[in-house]
């Protein structure tokens, strides 16, 4: 659809909301007011229209994935310069991860080798694979010409939450030692993600300092920095964005709820291991001698103060932080091309990552 197709400012917050009541997923009343008007129309057009995942079982979200993707979810392994590697895991696993490599035609690197983001999806710890973020892939790499990595990382409730963390830093430190066979600058390397990603992308920010790898720049994108699977209703976050946002469209409370219980009932699959605080609430971790970070937030979304509380507290640690709230629209935005706050986050990052691999 183009997207002059979504575009229609004359309908009344009474119209729309008559028009959400026919949707199988539709916008509570309650949020439409604080909503702009082209994501309302991308969601009806493309969420909407179908069940949310947190609305039918983990079983059937396995069996049936391509049913239960995401709208913008997009395989461009057909494309020139894109390849997927299997990657040593921490357990004798193999990491499956997808390489977006720079047309040396266009990238100002040339030949490369090329400065090399790493890619953290996001789903809650529960759901993603590595079409979800593939869109976004691509246009970091075509627009700032670096190397782009996607890590398809281990997920609940097949494995206990932290095996995802174990794979991801498993890959940056095979990226640290091993990526000049993929062609990559080893010497500049990021890290970012989206929600859970961007969590993942924060433990492994203060794994690195631990270890004195150098990362370039962070990039989180609405991440979730405080341990959620104790919370039993809203108001038990000490985030006031939990209970103003409880109903949100795309992360609501239910489905943050759900991610906890699918999280909590896998436990036990790795015995007792206990992790560091900050594996779960990196908010709570030493965040002195941090690398260089960007936090978007959205408005309308639950995680919202955590994630400008994290940015504060980063500031606070003497570390370099810009931090943007995008206003008008849901956790997941920055997916959404076709909306104007989408296409902003793409110009922010990468502008934040032409800036930090050129250092």
């Amino acid at each position: 659809m183009a997207p002059s197709a979504i575009t229609d400012t004359t309908a009344s917050n009474g119209a729309k909301q008559v028009a959400q009541k026919s949707l199988p997923s539709p916008i509570h009343p309650s949020m439409i007011s604080r909503l702009d008007q082209d994501f309302i129309e991308y969601y009806n057009a493309y969420i909407a229209v179908k069940p949310v995942t947190h609305q039918v079982s983990m079983e059937d979200v396995r069996k049936y994935p391509k049913l239960y993707a995401a709208s913008w979810a997009k395989d461009f392994t057909f494309e020139p310069f894109v390849n997927d590697i299997e990657i040593p895991g921490p357990d004798g696993n193999r990491i499956k991860a997808r390489c977006y490599t720079p047309d040396p035609r266009t990238s100002p690197y040339g030949d490369g080798p090329y400065p090399i983001h790493i890619n953290v999806h996001g789903g809650g710890f529960i759901f993603g694979d590595l079409t979800g973020d593939a869109e976004l892939c691509m246009l970091v790499r075509d627009r700032v010409g670096i190397m782009v990595l996607d890590i398809d990382y281990r997920l609940s409730p097949e494995h206990v939450w932290y095996k995802g963390h174990e794979d991801v830093w498993a890959a940056f430190k095979w990226v640290r030692e091993e990526g000049k066979t993929i062609n990559a600058n080893v010497d500049s390397i990021s890290m970012g993600g989206i929600s859970a990603g961007g969590q993942i992308t924060a433990v492994c920010q203060q794994l690195a300092r631990n270890e004195g790898y150098e990362l370039k720049l962070a990039l989180l994108a609405v991440p979730s920095v405080d341990e959620f699977i104790s919370l039993k209703q809203p108001s038990d976050s000490p985030y006031p964005s939990y209970q103003e946002n409880a109903l949100a469209p795309c992360l609501s409370w239910k489905r943050i709820a759900y991610c906890g219980e699918v999280i909590n009932s896998a436990l036990h699959k790795d015995g007792d291991v206990v992790r560091p605080e900050f594996w779960h609430s990196p908010i709570r971790g030493d965040l002195t001698g941090l690398c260089r970070t960007f936090i978007a937030t959205a408005d309308c979304d639950p995680l919202r103060d955590e994630g400008e509380s994290y940015g504060a507290k980063l500031a606070a640690s003497g570390v370099q932080i810009t931090m943007r709230r995008y206003m008008g629209v849901p956790h997941p935005f920055m997916h959404m091309l076709l909306i104007r706050k989408g296409q902003e986050y793409v110009k922010d990052i990468c502008a934040q990552l032409r800036i930090a691999h050129s250092q």
